[in-house]
């Protein structure tokens, strides 16, 4: 169930259904579920466990506010300087060799993707990011090209003496072993470790994991690398040791001038600095040096979505995260304990879920059952457990937070469980509008669908006259180009509505329209 499978689980399938219970395994498709049983006004039961902890909650069509209406706050993000130059925990490496694929093998496909298929994609980049991302475009498609495997297993080796040996001595070239800050402490201490650069040994196993990481590196970004470009991999060692010992590898001569952040403002001032002192005119020179997208009419890259739970994605993150792991003397994990750690798995244990099912069936018995009264807010509860301390404890769902609106001389306290239902079948636009005259009393000045706008007081007149005369169904149809699905009962619309009377601004509900 999720917006790619709407076709299927589309009105007609919600429509048949009296409740929801979910056993969902993360936040976003817990939060597009919600938005169907807003929608569709249905109950649903909502659980989930975290190890020890569980939790459930029990969302009424408006009697209990809804699953999205609050959010945990966000998870403390790692700093940006720690994960590029002071690492101290697996995690951190970990986190750092995940947002290295991310950008070498997905961001920078998707970029040249871009630049080959939109005439006025560098218009539409931003300015702070402009260099770096044409920058790299010219590394993907021009100077790091491979045309064969060879090409992939040589850029891979390069790749690592870069990475594991080359970034650290440039970084103790800037801060020296023995280097004291202003204070007279010494640089590297407390959680800041001092690296060391990682010699390339193809028959390397480290002493924690038991893992061949020099080489495990190697097969896994040539393999990637290929993938991404569509050239057939390879995985036999035989062909590896033959190609590596023909690789040239340029000797290493620090850079004077480079500026290193030492700590987290000193990373946000260097990002400012790099945002105002882009030059524009290197930026277009680049571009120009590119080859033309018509040049290349048919390529295409395959950008790589990381995946947990492919082999070949984990074996080069976790022999990216020991490789680093071994420059900063932080115990390597294999491929196994790094997934777990990679995709923040917490293993589930079958007595809280036992307990979060039983506290789940005590809220169905009450919304399915027939009692001799109304049931009320307090009826309901929610629960929240953890039975390594142990804790338990039930408390009341909260109501819905209400909007208060004046229609028609009177006050309404509407909330996300309310809409403006319209069940008139497949009127035009121009009745459309007249309804909400004639019915609320109300001048609308704008109507949208999703992100496209159908009418707007601003529009082009000779459209709006034209879109005037046409059913609704069409007018979406024309302007989001898009063929509406045959078991599509409603369509959803936001309206920007004046007060006749009083011509102050009314914030309204969506518009439920079922036009079939």
């Amino acid at each position: 169930v999720g917006a790619d499978t709407e076709d299927i689980f589309g009105d007609d399938f919600y429509d048949k259904l009296d409740g929801v219970c979910t056993a969902l395994d993360n936040v976003e498709a817990r939060l597009y579920v919600d938005q169907r049983v807003l929608f569709y006004r249905l109950p649903m039961l909502e659980s989930g466990t975290l190890g020890t902890k569980g939790n459930t909650q029990v969302v009424i069509p408006n009697i209990t506010e809804n699953y999205g209406a609050t959010r945990d706050p966000p998870e403390k993000s790692i700093p940006v300087c720690t994960l590029k130059n002071f690492p101290n925990q697996i995690q951190h490496t970990l986190q750092w060799a995940r947002d290295y694929f991310e950008g070498e093998f997905k961001q920078s496909g998707e970029d040249v993707n871009s630049y080959l298929s939109d005439p006025d994609y560098a218009e539409g980049l931003q300015q702070n990011s402009k260099y770096e991302a044409v920058v790299a475009i010219r590394k993907t498609l021009v100077d790091e090209r491979p045309v064969s495997f060879e090409d992939c297993v040589v850029w891979a080796r390069l790749k690592f003496e870069t990475l594991f040996n080359n970034q650290i001595r440039q970084l103790l070239h800037n801060f020296p072993e023995d280097q004291v800050t202003s204070s007279g402490t010494k640089f590297w201490s407390g959680s800041k470790r001092c690296p060391k650069p990682v010699v390339f040994d193809l028959e390397d196993k480290c002493e924690d994991a038991q893992m061949r990481n020099h080489f495990d590196f190697i097969v896994a970004a040539a393999n990637l690398r290929a993938h991404m470009f569509g050239i057939k991999g390879r995985t036999d060692e035989e062909y590896f040791v033959e190609v590596l010992q023909s690789v040239i590898v340029p000797d290493f001569a620090p850079q004077e001038g480079v500026k290193i952040a030492a700590n987290e403002a000193e990373a946000k001032e260097s990002e400012n600095n790099t945002a105002g002192g882009m030059d524009e005119s290197e930026v277009d020179q680049i571009l120009s040096s590119l080859p033309k997208p018509g040049e290349l009419a048919g390529f295409k890259l395959n950008p790589i979505e990381f995946d947990k739970d492919l082999d070949d994605h984990m074996l080069f993150v976790t022999a990216c995260s020991n490789l680093r792991a071994l420059n900063y003397s932080i115990p390597t994990e294999d491929t196994h304990r790094s997934r777990a750690i990679a995709g923040r798995i917490i293993p589930a244990i079958a007595t809280t879920t036992a307990l979060v099912t039983g506290l789940i069936c005590l809220e169905l018995y009450k919304i399915i059952g027939t009692p001799q009264k109304e049931l009320t807010i307090e009826a309901y509860k929610n629960g929240f457990v953890n039975l390594a301390i142990p804790f338990m404890t039930l408390s009341e769902p909260t109501a819905p937070a209400t909007t208060k609106a004046v229609v028609k001389g009177k006050e309404w306290d509407w909330t996300a469980w309310d809409s403006l239902d319209m069940n008139m079948g497949d009127i035009t636009l121009q009745e459309f509008i007249a309804h909400f005259e004639t019915e609320y009393n109300l001048d609308v000045s704008m109507i949208s669908h999703g992100v496209s706008i159908l009418f707007s007081f601003f529009a082009n007149k000779k459209k709006l006259a034209e879109r005037m005369k046409m059913k609704m169904s069409e007018v979406v149809e024309n302007v989001t180009k898009k063929e509406l699905p045959s078991n599509q009962l409603f369509l959803v619309f936001e309206l920007i509505a004046n007060d006749l009377e009083t011509d102050e601004e009314v914030e309204l509900p969506y518009v439920k329209f079922r036009f079939r």
